[in-house]
């Protein structure tokens, strides 16, 4: 009975020492998680309550609701777009005041491929300027050349926007990041960021594995067709040869008595022409 008690008694400090280690890994692991977020909160452009933040839900419904979009394109990871992030905070604030119906709104590149391919963003911060010109019309898209200041960026709402063309052309607006060309490039972008995740293993850039990944399927294709092409052919080939042999088989198999008409035919008219020609000697 004794040993009985001596190895309970072993096992429950066992137990209460593998507890409290294991409270003491769950406590350092979410210490490490709270340092984690907070480094990641440091490096994350502030949000603000003048600025929409996008998503491509959000962004048609902006687009819908508004004749005037005011957007900035940024990244976490660029120092440019933290350095002035005040500066637009500040802007956004004073549009809000001076032009309510304007919408300011923001765009996270790096969560928001549709919208970045759509606008072929190249630099950082980027800054749109979308304004509808009438109700139903195509907006009009142009890349802010304004300095990045508050009183410039104003007088550009104001008006200063007509020093920048739209993208495209003034009448038509036939290809602009706001109808179908935009679309058709955003779902590009998609495709490819959504391929880059899941496949690229090889630490390619994610247009060159999206390159890749296209010609091996355009080779595979091109395999494919082939493939049914051959068969195809056979059987065209068969097919013609069938009835090309049934047509010989016709022509043999056909009688020969059309031919003995056509003779006896010949010399009943030659019999008739004898008769008419006594009788014009007569």
């Amino acid at each position: 009975m004794r040993l009985i008690y001596v190895l309970s008694a072993v096992l429950a400090i066992a137990g209460s020492a593998r507890n409290s280690l294991a409270r003491g890994e769950a406590a350092q692991y979410s210490g490490e998680l709270e340092v984690e977020a907070a480094a990641e909160a440091k490096q994350q452009v502030p949000k603000s309550d003048y600025v929409i933040e996008l998503d491509r839900a959000v962004y048609h419904s902006v687009l819908e609701a508004h004749d005037t979009v005011f957007i900035e394109f940024y990244a976490n990871w660029c120092a440019a777009c933290h350095a002035m992030s005040s500066e637009f905070d500040a802007f956004a604030k004073a549009v809000s005041k001076k032009y309510p119906n304007v919408a300011i709104a923001r765009a996270d590149i790096t969560k928001v491929e549709y919208l970045s391919s759509s606008y072929m963003v190249s630099m950082l911060p980027e800054l749109v300027f979308i304004r509808r010109p009438s109700p139903g019309v195509t907006p009009e898209v142009r890349y802010v050349s304004a300095n990045f200041t508050t009183p410039d960026l104003l007088d550009y709402i104001g008006g200063g926007w007509t020093v920048d063309k739209p993208v495209g052309d003034y009448t038509s607006l036939w290809c602009t990041p706001t109808n179908l060309c935009g679309h058709i490039g955003g779902l590009i972008g998609e495709c490819v960021v959504t391929l880059d995740t899941r496949f690229n293993r090889f630490d390619l850039p994610p247009w060159a594995f999206t390159a890749v990944f296209v010609s091996v399927l355009y080779l595979l294709g091109q395999v494919v067709i082939g493939l049914l092409s051959r068969v195809f052919r056979r059987r065209y080939r068969a097919h013609i040869n069938q009835k090309f042999d049934d047509t010989i088989r016709g022509t043999a198999n056909a009688p020969s008595t059309p031919k003995a008409e056509s003779k006896s035919s010949g010399q009943g008219s030659a019999t008739k022409r004898t008769k008419s020609k006594t009788s014009k000697k007569d």
